[in-house]
């Protein structure tokens, strides 16, 4: 599966630096963009030009969360990668999670990562982080421990927010270094849980690792968030981005339909939307998104708005990618890449 030119692409998106980006102020930017700027890469290709402007989305539960189900990702090989399935009982909870770790001579780590998975609030499991974070865990000297929280509907907000917390509070003590990361609606059920976590006095978070986070819930999908003629893009497939948006769109109402299960909420509140939040309370974020998410816009605002409180923001951005990038571990290079980035972040 890993042939020459992987690797020679591998090695050429390591290297990349920093860049000065003028429209995010106060944040260590890189972009990763592909030799071919500004088109999808090719394997990404092959899934997104099949999109339609009349979307598959339909409203049915079991519909959507049989389209959160990676098919296709290829086992990662990690013979000294250990996994544990284990079980969190605190705040009166019985919420699995595994945990995910290197072996070594003593097995005594100091730092820790808490991940939650995506899938829109409704779907997905930490089975699904293995691939990916059998992965990290070659690189990050430390425990990761992948949260199964309880999926939406039939486990509302703010039910999976203290899932997290109950695993942190049977994990995290253990540790002098404790990191929490997601990706998608995870990102932001982590986002969510980092709050609490450091108001209670749970502990502290060192750093915040997201990929393509979903960061704010009922926000204008006419408005700068959502513009996806903000987005360059090779002509002969922005109709292809164009329909992502569109469904993406259509997405981010049903997950938030989902989250909250009828219970009348205010949307605005930080722990919902954590573009809502104060950033100071997101001390170190990393934060690596496709450069054709649609998320993207919003995960660029809310970099920028840590950054510009003081606290130390990086996002990195990667060429021809779109949503759930990480399901292409083993298949495309810049997923490793951003593993690489991760790892070198928390260790």
């Amino acid at each position: 599966m890993i042939n020459n030119n992987y690797n020679i692409e591998l090695r050429r998106l390591n290297l990349m630096k920093p860049v000065d980006i003028p429209h995010l102020r106060n944040v260590q930017m890189i972009v990763k963009d592909r030799v071919d700027s500004h088109t999808y890469d090719p394997t990404v290709w092959e899934h997104m030009k099949k999109l339609r402007k009349e979307s598959d989305l339909v409203d049915d539960l079991s519909k959507l969360r049989e389209g959160t189900k990676a098919t296709g990702v290829p086992d990662i090989l990690a013979p000294k990668v250990q996994v544990e399935l284990k079980y969190s009982k605190k705040m009166g909870r019985n919420v699995p999670y595994l945990k995910i770790y290197r072996q070594n001579e003593k097995n005594t780590y100091q730092k820790a990562l808490f991940y939650v998975h995506g899938g829109a609030y409704y779907g997905g499991c930490a089975k699904d982080t293995l691939p990916f974070l059998r992965l990290l865990a070659t690189k990050f000297e430390g425990v990761i421990y992948s949260i199964d929280y309880g999926l939406a509907p039939e486990y509302p907000y703010p039910l999976g927010v203290e899932d997290c917390l109950s695993v942190l509070i049977e994990e995290a003590n253990h540790y002098t270094q404790v990191s929490l990361g997601g990706d998608s609606a995870g990102a932001a059920i982590a986002l969510g849980a980092s709050q609490l976590c450091q108001n209670m006095g749970i502990c502290s978070i060192y750093k915040h690792v997201l990929f393509y986070p979903t960061v704010v819930h009922g926000s204008d999908h006419q408005g700068p968030l959502w513009n996806d003629h903000l987005i360059p893009i090779n002509p002969g497939q922005r109709t292809v981005l164009h329909n992502n948006y569109l469904q993406f769109k259509q997405l981010d109402k049903i997950m938030t339909k989902y989250y909250l299960n009828g219970q009348d909420y205010d949307l605005s509140s930080p722990i919902l939307s954590p573009l809502k939040a104060d950033p100071l309370m997101f001390k170190k974020i990393l934060v690596l998104t496709g450069e054709f998410d649609p998320f993207r816009l919003q995960d660029e605002a809310f970099a920028q708005k840590v950054g510009i409180a003081g606290c130390e923001a990086k996002y990195i951005r990667y060429g021809g990618l779109a949503h759930a990038f990480l399901n292409y571990v083993g298949q495309v290079p810049a997923v490793e890449d951003a593993l690489d980035e991760c790892a070198n972040e928390l260790n």
